[in-house]
């Protein structure tokens, strides 16, 4: 009995250590398929030579390492980045600065990446601003009751429409924050929101809205003691228009 029980451990563990071994295997398996699918797929994007998709691989690999992330959070970013028609140095600011953020709001880098692209190219970001862009909105996380992700989604919805109507980058951080804080509203439908406001804005003063017209909105707004035209007779920046309606 004593032998039996001694080879029944001996067995188990045997085969827990293989098994823990196979799935091991298999994951790393998975893993390169993976990998080697995304850098295909940038390949096939930007037209590297093998050499050069090695080369990206190393610097990939050492970027992903130093920044916490694995080899195929890089790429996949960088991926998005890519498909924009940028180069290896805008591609390789904006991957990082991606990384850094999906290590604070814990979604894939995909997304950051998305979101992030979404408000870079509202406010048409140049290189040299990416990473200050981010530190803005992380400012502001930290500083209210919106997170980074939520600021982060709620400004890809309206950054554009945003920038048009001149709400520059932190004037639309304070809003997002200020409404995510007390309303505990979706992010998304947030910024949607503010989209359409900014949206309808624009369509007033085109004269393309059907129901407000500028003059009506000029007199409106004057009946509250704001005036929203400048010495030119156009709308003013929208952003100094919300302030000054915020400290009524």
């Amino acid at each position: 009995m004593a032998t039996t029980f001694k080879n029944t451990v001996r067995y188990g563990i045997s085969s827990s250590v293989f098994n823990n071994l196979s799935n091991s295997i298999q994951k790393a398996y998975d893993y390169t398929v993976k990998l080697d699918s995304s850098l295909n797929d940038i390949r096939i994007v930007t037209d590297k030579s093998a050499e050069s998709m090695n080369q990206f691989a190393l610097r990939a690999n050492k970027a992903a390492q130093e920044l916490g992330k694995s080899t195929k959070d890089y790429t996949d970013a960088s991926l998005i980045f890519y498909q924009q028609g940028l180069n290896d140095e805008e591609t390789a600011v904006r991957t990082e600065a991606t990384l850094k953020a999906a290590n604070v709001t814990g979604q894939s880098t995909r997304e950051v990446s998305e979101q992030l692209t979404a408000v870079w190219n509202g406010y048409k970001v140049q290189s040299a601003e990416v990473e200050l862009y981010v530190d803005k909105l992380a400012a502001t996380a930290a500083a209210t009751a919106a997170d980074l992700e939520e600021l982060s989604t709620g400004m890809s919805k309206v950054a554009s429409a945003a920038n048009i109507m001149g709400v520059d980058v932190d004037q639309l951080n304070a809003q997002l924050a200020t409404i995510v804080s007390v309303t505990r509203e979706a992010p998304e439908s947030i910024g949607t929101s503010l989209k359409t406001v900014y949206a309808r804005m624009s369509d007033i003063e085109a004269g393309l809205d059907g129901e407000t017209s500028l003059g009506k909105y000029t007199a409106d707004m004057a009946d509250f003691g704001i005036n929203v035209l400048d010495a030119n007779g156009k709308l003013r920046d929208m952003g100094d228009v919300v302030e000054e309606i915020g400290g009524k």
